[in-house]
């Protein structure tokens, strides 16, 4: 008999939001395993926290959808809308290797150190979709 929890039940339309955001996870090529590190994720929030994995998905989805205007490549916002109400201490465990996702999570708490390690057009974008988050976040 295993000693692991079940996993938190998640209702079915979060059930549908989480296996698109598998699949897309799974299908683009990303660098320093984002891949990994997000699927982790989706792991530890579906097994402890299945409410901030439904708003995770929910954000990472409606970013992607809805804002890909102000990209062409997707995946910045995709990543930032997954992460985007990690604490800080998840942000230091899980993101670390990400420097974008972590300056946008980062900008989320009003810290701006992330920023640090991003260039000049990085470091507006991280500010933008970080800006973009704290208004669905604030109409929400």
């Amino acid at each position: 008999m295993s000693s692991l929890a079940k996993p938190a039940p998640l209702s079915e339309e979060a059930e549908m939001e989480l296996l698109k955001v598998q699949r897309v996870n799974q299908s683009w090529i990303v660098h320093g395993q984002l891949k990994d590190t997000a699927a982790s994720w989706i792991t530890r929030l579906h097994e402890s926290d299945p409410e901030r994995l439904e708003k995770s998905c929910w954000m990472a989805l409606f970013l992607t959808h809805y804002r890909k205007n102000v990209l062409r490549d997707p995946k910045p916002l995709f990543y930032a809308g997954l992460f985007a109400f990690a604490t800080r201490e998840e942000i230091e465990a899980f993101l670390e290797k990400h420097p974008m996702t972590r300056a946008i999570s980062l900008l989320g708490f009003g810290d701006t150190s992330g920023l640090d390690r991003l260039g000049g057009h990085a470091s507006d974008l991280a500010l933008g979709i970080a800006g973009e988050i704290q208004q669905i976040r604030n109409h929400a």
